[in-house]
């Protein structure tokens, strides 16, 4: 095992000799003809040299990497966030985490900054027990990443409790509130009647409010029979849902438009779309409230009402783990009874005469 500095013209390279094979590696750098200038190239190299024999030695004998185990917790996790979404939870939880964190180095995390930074995630407005348990998760899962890559020894959060959060309910609409929804007008203009439609669309779709946003009308195929197929902003999976009749004639404005062109431009360019719900549930006469998210709900009640079929049900949802739709079944637990009395009877008797027993006077 070894390291050397190799010139080839004007260039430099590692020549690294490891597990008896033999590679190069560019350093990016030129040499000069000017013999100070050179000098001050040559003592970079060499000090890059002593670096990445260092990480070598380190990675053979499984030793900490004494060069990553000092920068900076927030460029590591940065570094691991790269790959993922905007919307994914490590990337999102970045803005916190920075400005908690400051220049605190990978190796100097303790379970007294974990602490910290836990207490400090459930005091933040804007933010709910939940999304705090996802974001320090992901810190989490970003330290365990370190120890696997030989950053750190130990998981400093092995000892450090998760984030508790209640099982939120889930609220759903019931079909006759659904009706009654349809059934009441919604006025103020084109931001309203996106609002109308795209929440019934969602109830009989289960479509999550920023997938009816950028929901174009290349989205939606009428033949050989009406489906929307789309990438979920959430996951980038592909999903494919039928459209039934009656929702179609509500999507179905009998106008032209171009693939690109989007099925709600108003909802699509506003964040006031949660004022236009709240007056039509009001109009409908539903006392309880309601945010976007109950539209995905009652879809997925519904279909399990309708087919007990959860797998199904959970790839119409676009659900990465099954686990993730076994929340929806809180409903059954109030349906109970109603679904043991409409299991059909048998009879038990044998023909034996059952015996009334008399209440005692």
């Amino acid at each position: 095992m070894g390291v050397k500095i190799r010139q080839k013209g004007d260039h430099l390279y590692l020549d690294l000799y490891e597990h008896g094979r033999r590679r190069w590696e560019a350093l990016g750098m030129t040499v000069p003809k000017e013999p100070a200038a050179r000098r001050d190239v040559m003592a970079l190299a060499e000090a890059v040299r002593q670096k990445r024999e260092m990480q070598l030695v380190a990675g053979r004998y499984q030793l900490l990497d004494p060069v990553k185990a000092k920068m900076k917790l927030t460029d590591y996790a940065k570094q691991i966030a790269a790959p993922y979404k905007k919307t994914a939870h490590l990337p999102k939880s970045l803005k916190y985490l920075e400005p908690f964190a400051k220049d605190t180095r990978l190796q100097d995390v303790d379970e007294t900054f974990l602490e910290g930074y836990k207490a400090y995630l459930l005091t933040l407005d804007g933010i709910g027990a939940t999304t705090a348990k996802h974001y320090f998760d992901a810190l989490k899962a970003v330290l365990a990443r370190a120890v696997r890559e030989r950053l750190l020894e130990t998981n400093p959060a092995k000892g450090v409790k998760a984030i508790k959060t209640r099982e939120a309910k889930r609220p759903f609409l019931t079909i006759k509130e659904i009706q009654a929804l349809f059934d009441t007008p919604l006025s103020g203009g084109e931001l309203a009647e996106d609002c109308r439609r795209a929440f019934l669309l969602s109830c009989f779709t289960g479509l999550r409010l920023g997938d009816l946003k950028s929901l174009c009308w290349g989205d939606i195929q009428r033949e050989p029979e009406p489906t929307i197929s789309k990438v979920v902003n959430k996951t980038g999976e592909v999903i494919t849902i039928p459209i039934v009749p009656s929702v179609w004639r509500i999507l179905n404005d009998g106008e032209l438009h171009r693939r690109d062109e989007l099925v709600f431009p108003a909802l699509a360019k506003t964040r006031g779309e949660y004022k236009p719900l709240a007056r039509w549930r009001k109009a409908a006469g539903i006392e309880r409230p309601f945010g976007w998210h109950a539209a995905r709900h009652s879809f997925a009640v519904m279909s399990l009402e309708a087919s007990g079929d959860i797998y199904a049900v959970s790839r119409l949802l676009g659900h990465s783990d099954i686990q993730i739709t076994t929340k929806y079944l809180h409903f059954m637990d109030a349906r109970r009874k109603a679904i043991l009395d409409a299991l059909p009877e048998i009879d038990t008797t044998g023909g034996v005469k059952i015996i009334q027993m008399r209440e005692a006077k």
